[in-house]
């Protein structure tokens, strides 16, 4: 080490030595294996020779049997005859990993420009993190590949002897002007489907990919992987046949419709009794779905659809490693047909192959190595029930996507499609308006804002989630202290909830109505009112004056102001909170307001009302409910995206109440009640903090003044001995 003083600074400065002196012959040396042709030797071998992958907790050498069928998609990516591979799988079955083998092998063996698109940046950067450079600094020859200066080893590039990896993200840029031989894009449907400017798209990434290999000719290829991610499209999707057995049903978007364009390999399995070959499929697991979801899972087992031979779970990694050895595998569709009229199948160098110039995979979840039959039936059964309980599709449809691996198409039984305004009547209870069944143990009030009137509803809640509407009506006169409440005619005028910030307390009653039930010598109050925070320009602001008004006066807790948020991404069903920032850079509102993810609450309310055989989680409409405002109860219709207005239909009033009351007794905790010891607001009777005891049953305004509370000594602390 030299050291120099540094008169004008003082102290010593250190000064590293210069590097080892290097001939011309070393560099020549150094140089002459980027010369060498391509190696031979298939993905899988070069990951083996070269790749170390973490094992509980240790780095050991990549072994093909662990997930036996990456072995042929991963290998596939070396092909002259095919331009790309794309798999279709279930998360955590080993896709993420034939990216690192597939880099391996480009690394050692076939060196050349290598490109990986992940979903976003900021996953791209942990990928590289926490998942390529984990496995090059582990794999020795790897390591010893990686060039040595500052910028050979970044988040977005990694330089090797002969090669270089690129790391990116989906934007037209990043597939562009570049030349690559391999282009790898990963969880594929969770990418923007479009690239380019809004009103100029350029193409999918899938398409610019495409562009990206040109150079390479036959040695080019594109490798997509993911998860399905995009729901069943109706009008285009089409059912497997004799001559298309391995189609998947086309969907909006995403990864499986460019495997319905491929070879179409399904992986199958060889039944150790018949040797038949079937498809491990998600449809043939036995189980009894009427028990618990766990137990039911430790039952599950395969069924063989030739010869019906069960097999249990502990056969599945051996079945695996069989179909390895051509007991079994991955079978592609082939242009032969057999005179039943069935397209034959075969293995992906047969000659009769599907003539696409895409090789295609669809595994089940059913087959992939590190998820259990037990665990996937008991979160798909849990997911099933709560899709029958609420409606709400979301857990469901993740489950299909993420743990089978296949697209989610939405139930339409008989109920759904026949649910009308006529099915409505015909299956309407009787009983008086304002007046709750003799079942009721909450009632609940939503509000509606239009400009000239306050649409109400009041909604009778039961145990188990059974509702019924008890009274709807419209509030058209402004307070007698509103200004300009009356003309010069003494006639009131039309409330302007936008205009007049007093014609909201025209709704300051409402938590004290009394609504008798039926059959009882008592009656009750509702448990809260939900006022709509949307509504004409200016509403807002009078919606939080009123509130702050009732606040100030002690009953802030019987309102609460709702706010619709649309889509079925949303992050909760309900959360009351207050917004984080307002738009346009204003400062955010102090209140809190009951967030509803009003799409899939408006699932769990249609399911509700098709709910006829079951008072479990049913809505129940009365025989006196008006034929519009029932019509208004099916104003909408569901969509992939959510939830839109019928053609010609202009009113939903209705739908957004039963979405407000719905939202309010789940944030109150109605999905959590224990009903055989239900909180005091869920108890029938006057034990219930809401009842109210009337001198003459049925009539509200015989309502007794509820009992004054017993005065509590208060407590102080430091009095306290």
């Amino acid at each position: 080490m030299v050291e120099m003083l540094d008169r004008g600074l003082g102290p010593l400065s250190r000064i590293p030595p210069l590097p080892p002196f290097v001939t011309p012959e070393e560099l020549v040396a150094d140089a002459l294996p980027l010369l060498d042709p391509p190696s031979r030797v298939t993905v899988t071998t070069a990951a083996e020779q070269a790749l170390r992958v973490p094992v509980a907790g240790r780095w050991q050498q990549y072994d093909r049997t662990v997930t036996p069928y990456m072995v042929e998609p991963q290998d596939m990516t070396q092909s002259r005859r095919f331009k790309a591979v794309i798999f279709v799988g279930p998360s955590q079955c080993g896709k993420s990993q034939m990216l690192l083998s597939v880099s391996a092998h480009a690394i050692t063996s076939a060196p050349g420009p290598v490109q990986l698109i992940h979903m976003t940046k900021t996953d791209a950067d942990a990928w590289v993190e926490e998942k390529l450079d984990p496995a090059i600094f582990n794999s020795p020859s790897l390591v010893e590949r990686l060039g040595r200066a500052r910028d050979d080893s970044t988040f977005s590039r990694k330089r090797f002897k002969g090669m270089r990896l690129t790391i990116g993200y989906p934007v037209a840029n990043q597939l562009s002007s570049r030349s690559q031989r391999l282009v790898m894009l990963t969880d594929y449907d969770h990418m923007p489907q479009r690239l380019g400017p809004k009103d100029a798209p350029e193409a999918s990434p899938f398409g610019m990919a495409l562009q990206r290999i040109r150079t390479y000719l036959s040695r080019g290829c594109v490798v997509v992987e993911s998860t399905p991610a995009f729901p069943v499209d109706e009008a285009k999707a089409q059912p497997a046949t004799a001559l298309d057995p391995h189609l998947l049903p086309a969907t909006t978007g995403g990864i499986v419709n460019l495997y319905n364009e491929g070879t179409r390999g399904r992986w199958f399995w060889e039944c150790p009794d018949c040797a038949g070959h079937f498809e491990p499929r998600y449809d043939r697991l036995d189980y009894n779905p009427d028990l618990d979801p766990g137990e039911a899972g430790e039952m599950a087992a395969m069924v063989c659809p030739h010869c019906g031979s069960v097999i249990p779970h502990r056969h599945k990694a051996e079945l695996n490693r069989r179909a390895l050895q051509r007991h079994g595998g991955w079978l592609h569709e082939s242009r032969v047909v057999n005179e039943a009229g069935e397209r034959q199948l075969c293995r992906v160098d047969d000659e009769a192959v599907r003539s696409v110039p895409f090789v295609s995979y669809a595994l089940n979840g059913a087959a992939a190595a590190f998820a259990s039959w037990s665990g996937l039936v008991e979160r798909y059964e849990s997911a099933r029930r709560t899709l029958e309980a609420t409606g709400d599709e979301t857990d469901f449809s993740g489950v299909h996507y993420t743990e089978i691996g296949i697209p989610y198409r939405r139930p339409r039984d008989a109920d759904a499609d026949a649910l009308s305004v006529e099915s409505l009547k015909a299956h309407a209870l009787s009983g008086d308006r304002g007046v709750a069944p003799s079942w009721t143990r909450f009632v609940t009030v939503m509000v509606d804002v239009q400009g000239n009137r306050f649409e109400v509803m009041a909604m009778a809640w039961g145990a188990e989630g059974e509702r019924q509407i008890i009274d709807r009506y419209a509030i058209h006169q402004p307070p007698d202290h509103a200004p300009r409440a009356k003309g010069e005619d003494g006639r009131y005028r039309a409330v302007d909830p936008g205009r007049y910030a007093e014609d909201a307390d025209a709704l300051a009653d409402l938590p004290d109505r009394v609504f008798p039930v039926e059959g009882q010598a008592w009656g009750l109050k509702p448990v809260g009112v939900v006022i709509d925070f949307n509504g004409p320009k200016g509403w807002a602001d009078h919606a939080e004056k009123f509130w702050r008004k009732q606040a100030r006066e002690g009953r802030g807790g019987c309102f609460y102001l709702s706010i619709g948020r649309d889509g079925l991404n949303q992050r909760d069903r309900v959360w009351y909170e207050a917004p984080e920032r307002a738009s346009n850079g204003k400062r955010a509102r102090g209140i809190r307001l009951l967030n509803m993810a009003v799409d899939r609450l408006k699932d769990s309310v249609w399911a509700a009302l098709g709910r006829t055989d079951t008072p479990v989680g049913a809505q129940h409409v009365p025989n006196w409910l008006d034929a519009e405002h029932l019509a208004e109860l099916l104003a909408e219709e569901r969509g992939d995206k959510g939830w839109s207005l019928r053609p010609g239909q202009k009113r939903n009033e209705s739908l957004d109440h039963c979405v407000q009351g719905l939202a309010l007794a789940e944030y109150l905790g109605l999905n959590r009640v224990n009903w055989e010891a239900p909180p005091a607001w869920c108890l029938a009777g006057l034990e219930n903090p809401n009842a109210v005891p009337l001198e003459r049953p049925g009539d509200p305004d015989s309502a007794q003044p509820a009992p004054a509370a017993k005065s509590v000594p208060k407590r102080i602390g430091y009095l306290r001995r």
